[in-house]
């Protein structure tokens, strides 16, 4: 398949009209949780590495179940208000926030708690 006839679908998350090949499916509830093929929606790459960058699953089990839960998310807003303005067909690389539950600092922490 030629790649500049790419057919575009929107991410559910940003908005966004992206290339075929930059989207994945997010299960809303994630698997670990009892997520099913039913639970998914499409996400461009970008918005798919930024929430699981943002949140861990037993988070996004317990509070962010929906879209309309993860737009609303106070820690993604400044993300999505930047993607938005970014070109479609490009990917970006997403780092791990230091809140995140499993980030090393979080796991230092915990760690230091325990002593």
């Amino acid at each position: 398949m030629d790649p500049r006839r790419d057919v575009n679908i929107p991410c559910q998350l940003c908005e966004r009209l992206v290339p075929e090949r930059l989207i994945t499916l997010h299960h809303l509830l994630p698997r670990q949780k009892g997520g099913t093929a039913d639970h998914r929606v499409p996400l461009c790459k970008p918005c798919h590495k930024q929430i699981h960058a943002t949140f861990a699953n037993h988070q996004l089990a317990k509070d962010y179940a929906s879209i309309e839960a993860l737009r609303s998310a106070p820690e993604l807003a400044g993300f999505l208000a930047w993607i938005r303005k970014q070109r479609a067909d490009r990917n970006f690389t997403v780092a791990v926030s230091h809140q995140h539950p499993g980030s090393k600092r979080q796991r230092l922490r915990q760690r230091r708690r325990m002593r």
